[in-house]
């Protein structure tokens, strides 16, 4: 198989358990990187790190700003021009039932989800168009999908949200040579989901990967894959594709 012809990919919320291991492996195959994410020291040292590899950039930003966040992709198009882009934002392990959810949990887990996607996009989509050749991949969740025994409704609609937006999207850019992806990922063992599966008890423990039908969570390693081929040229074809990362939880 040949070499991935070098690109620039802009990684959105870098600094991530599962998108920093994405950062790595794209600057393993030579991409030029743009990491862009809230915590300068975290996007730091993964620069630190990846820089030894490869040519990296970081834009320190919190991509939920919208006004600012706008401001900065577009000098990112401008000085970068990235023909990948990973949108690997949002996320909650708040198990919430919905008589206790007010209006701010909707309006919070859609701006993290569902905007802070659509301003990344709707700045570098235009560019890519232009160049003919773009991949982006957005994140989601298998409770999307269906339902979540491990967040709440708030995250799973915004989740939902996000899949039905990258059809759309990916709708809209198929004839431009952009095509439009989304990962749903289950229980990943990412530092933050790991974290809040061992603040609970051992009866709680049990309980949650007895509902697991591989008894157990996907390690951060395992979540890449898929990710990566979205990243690739060989997904020219896939657009608007939904690719399930779960386990088996809902099959």
């Amino acid at each position: 198989m040949p070499a991935p012809t070098p690109r620039t990919a802009l990684l959105v919320g870098a600094a991530g358990g599962i998108l920093k291991e994405v950062s790595r492996e794209l600057a393993e195959e030579g991409h030029t990187l743009v990491l862009f994410d809230r915590d300068a020291e975290a996007v730091g040292r993964l620069a630190e790190e990846l820089g030894r590899i490869t040519k990296v950039e970081t834009v320190v930003g919190d991509i939920t700003d919208i006004a600012a966040a706008e401001r900065q992709l577009t000098d990112i198009v401008d000085r970068f021009a990235p023909s990948i882009l990973v949108n690997g934002v949002g996320g909650d392990t708040r198990v919430i039932g919905y008589a206790d959810l007010t209006t701010d949990h909707f309006d919070e887990s859609f701006l993290e989800n569902v905007v802070s996607s659509w301003i990344a996009v709707k700045v570098c989509a235009p560019r890519m168009a232009a160049d003919g050749y773009g991949r982006i991949v957005n994140f989601a969740s298998a409770g999307g999908r269906t339902y979540s025994r491990f967040n709440n409704a708030a995250y799973v609609a915004a989740k939902a949200a996000v899949i039905g937006m990258t059809k759309q999207l990916a709708f809209e850019l198929a004839p431009t040579g952009v095509v439009v992806n989304v990962v749903a990922h289950g229980p990943i063992a990412t530092e933050r989901v790991a974290g809040a599966f061992e603040r609970r008890d051992p009866e709680q423990q049990r309980a949650v990967l007895a509902k697991l039908p591989m008894g157990r969570y996907g390690t951060v390693a395992e979540a890449v894959g898929s990710v990566l081929h979205l990243c690739s040229e060989s997904a020219g074809y896939s657009t608007g594709s939904v690719i399930d990362i779960n386990g088996g939880i809902y099959m």
